[in-house]
């Protein structure tokens, strides 16, 4: 890249040349968006319902009709999202019938989901007579018991079973959609808070600052995992996916709050921040597009890194038997219920061990390509 190509460079654009020149952190990345696909189709890669079904000349999709809300969500929200993103440009003209449509999207999906779930099918269609089925490429439901008790990996059972025969790979691919979820709604809560606090505590300093100081430091008196046991006994949240969500980010955002505070300390202080007090900007521009985005490298890195933790703490919970429970899969419960029998039935263990192991690396080598890439110190080569 020449000299003239570089000074044309946006900030975003040379985030991006140093985080694709780092191989560990996009391929980081790459596995943590086949992990998000992985959990999003999660229901049409391993069910006991078909995909297709034709009997006596009738036509009928039974894996749609057994879509629990949660699995709405995933397949509905994700592509809205990315349309949201690709075609931000096309609609910037008219924000406000963009937002509104958008909105009238999720009220109709809930709505829909509403009047029509939750709807609990238990039929298996591998056993049903018909003309034609199209199986997933799992035939089978993460909460369905079989015979093959404890029975090792296979062409049948590919991760194997467990002791009351549910196939392990069902459930880890439906466990992916917990775990994920855990990480990443536990993190974006904890940012928020840590953003929200260490900005005004930054920005204004004086006794607010000296106040939400005392308070970190007070938070930070306690052990993070004893605290959240804690809460989860004390608000009976155990097995409650939006409770373990809610107590890990409410007690993970300290660390973000103390990043977002030493930046706005940093920032507040430079000329761009002086010359918008000077044209007379209000507090709140200035910190929404002024110190905001200038900090918002630490903060990503930061959320990046946070998720990995939240992911862990979750699986760490679900192991001690205080997180999510049977027979809602979750890669923690599987370990969790390895422990018993892995004297004989290694798999149990084995598979969400590497899971979460590689969910875990891949989350952390984006967050060191990330902070290597919004480190101020590299040079444009």
């Amino acid at each position: 890249m020449n000299s003239i190509s570089l000074s044309q460079e946006t900030y975003t654009q040379r985030l991006w040349r140093h985080f694709h020149a780092d191989k560990f952190a996009l391929n980081g990345l790459r596995i943590v968006i086949l992990l998000f696909i992985v959990a999003a189709l999660a229901p049409f890669l391993a069910n006991s319902h078909a995909l297709i079904r034709v009997a006596d000349g009738h036509v009928s999709f039974p894996i749609f009709l057994s879509l629990e809300p949660i699995e709405w969500r995933f397949l509905l929200y994700v592509p809205l999202a990315g349309l949201v993103y690709f075609f931000r440009h096309r609609f910037i003209a008219h924000p406000g019938i963009f937002i509104l449509a958008v909105i009238g999207f999720i009220a109709a999906v809930e709505i829909f989901l509403a009047l029509t779930h939750p709807i609990n099918d238990p039929t298996n269609d591998r056993d049903r007579p018909a003309s034609f089925k199209l199986l997933p490429p799992i035939p089978y439901s993460p909460i369905e018991s079989t015979p093959d008790q404890f029975s090792p990996p296979t062409w049948k059972h590919l991760c194997g079973t467990d002791s009351t025969g549910r196939d392990i790979a069902a459930r880890m691919l439906h466990g992916a959609r917990t775990s994920l979820s855990i990480g990443f709604v536990a993190q974006s809560i904890a940012l928020t808070i840590g953003i929200a606090l260490g900005g005004l505590a930054g920005y204004y300093r004086s006794w607010l600052d000296i106040g939400i100081c005392r308070f970190i430091e007070v938070m930070d008196c306690f052990p993070p995992l004893l605290f959240i046991l804690v809460a989860i006994s004390l608000f009976e949240s155990q097995n409650n996916m939006f409770y373990i969500m809610a107590v890990i980010g409410l007690t993970s955002w300290t660390g973000v709050a103390r990043l977002v505070r030493g930046e706005f300390l940093r920032l507040s202080s430079l000329p761009f921040t002086l010359a918008a007090k000077a044209i007379g900007a209000n507090d709140f521009r200035i910190i929404v597009r002024h110190l905001l985005p200038n900090a918002l490298g630490p903060i990503l890195v930061a959320g990046t890194f946070g998720v990995a933790s939240a992911i862990l703490i979750e699986s760490s919970l679900s192991f001690l038997g205080f997180g999510m429970q049977a027979p809602t899969p979750s890669w923690g419960d599987i370990l969790s219920d390895a422990r018993r029998y892995i004297d004989f039935a290694w798999w149990l263990a084995f598979f969400p061990g590497l899971a979460i192991l590689i969910t875990i690396m891949s989350y952390n080598f984006v967050g060191e390509g990330l902070r290597d890439a919004v480190d101020p110190r590299l040079k444009m080569k």
